[in-house]
């Protein structure tokens, strides 16, 4: 047991240390640690979050909000993301995908961060939650990339151009 809670955390330090080496390491493994970051770092986020607005109902909620909407919209970027790395003739599979795109939750860790810094000025948290939000598209890029085989061209095409041109497009008829 040890041992898994310390490869969980040596793992979230790759993540900003060496994700391509981490991911395709995991492309060989069939662990879903990724999944298991998203959880963990998710719920972290939210009680950091609960435990600066200083109300512990809003704590609670936080809490189940952050476990559930995260969760769900991973699984269904990851939807999204396989079928277009496969059109783009990538060869993964869906589970590994939602995997490895998981794993751009240990980032959270520089929101935890950030929110304890905003005690010091609230704009801190802007330019931070700016990076960290770049920081996790770069780190899904490079988990399409080695999931799926393909260059990190195409890999940000399936991960967030194409999802861009469709939402564009979208709004554009609305």
């Amino acid at each position: 047991m040890k041992t898994r809670i310390m490869e969980f955390f040596t793992e979230s330090a790759q993540v900003f240390t060496n994700p391509d080496d981490l991911f395709y390491l995991k492309t060989q493994s069939s662990d879903k640690n990724g999944i298991i970051s998203l959880i963990f770092y998710s719920l972290m986020l939210g009680l950091v979050t609960g435990i600066a607005t200083g109300d512990i109902v809003i704590t609670g909620i936080l809490l189940v909000a952050f476990l559930i909407l995260p969760l769900i919209s991973k699984f269904i970027q990851s939807i999204f993301v396989f079928i277009f790395a496969r059109l783009l003739g990538g060869s993964g599979s869906f589970i590994n995908t939602f995997n490895l795109l998981s794993y751009s939750s240990v980032l959270n860790v520089l929101l935890i961060i950030g929110i304890a810094l905003a005690t010091l000025g609230k704009m801190v948290i802007i330019p931070l939650v700016i990076l960290v939000g770049l920081w996790k598209l770069v780190i899904e890029i490079i988990a399409v990339s080695e999931e799926h085989n393909l260059g990190y061209a195409k890999s940000f095409l399936s991960t967030a151009g194409i999802p861009l041109i469709i939402s564009v497009i979208c709004w554009g008829l609305i």
